[in-house]
């Protein structure tokens, strides 16, 4: 029983198929719809494979997932995070910080250490030049301070 059929018809079945399916389409276009199924076995086959698909689909979204697997999942991700937390905690914390506090305050003392040096060094010159002073003065024989009253009245 194949009659002619129309590219429209095939057109209209190809863009209806969830409508089809959902059962949304009016009851004229339903009837052209079977109708045309009847007729055109391309589009009978197209329909059969989608209402297939679409029963798979059903029973997979009807299958409960395991009640279980949220709990795993937590679990997963805290032991996880237990593992890493062990990984890093006692060597850094317990080795490395404690070395490096110490090597950073022994920078702080050598660096300290080397500006009071330079520092002592600069009055050690200031020091050096008072005393090149005193002694190029006692070379000439020039008295440190001279008491202008004692002079004065040594004279008269």
């Amino acid at each position: 029983m194949q009659k002619t059929t129309n590219k429209m018809d095939c057109l209209f079945i190809r863009s209806n198929l969830f409508s089809y399916q959902e059962k949304k389409l009016s009851d004229k276009e339903f009837k052209e719809f079977e109708d045309h199924l009847h007729s055109c076995n391309d589009c009978s086959r197209i329909v059969s494979d989608f209402q297939s698909v679409a029963s798979i689909i059903d029973e997979k979204k009807a299958e409960l997932p395991n009640p279980f697997i949220f709990t795993r999942i937590i679990q997963g991700i805290e032991s996880r995070i237990e593992l890493t937390k062990e990984k890093n905690n006692p060597f850094f914390q317990r080795m490395l910080r404690p070395i490096s506090v110490s090597f950073l305050m022994l920078i702080a003392v050598i660096i300290g250490f080397s500006i009071v040096k330079q520092r002592d060094t600069r009055f050690s010159d200031t020091n050096n030049h008072q005393n090149d002073i005193q002694a190029m003065k006692s070379g000439l024989n020039i008295p440190d301070f001279i008491d202008e009253d004692k002079t004065f009245f040594d004279n008269h």
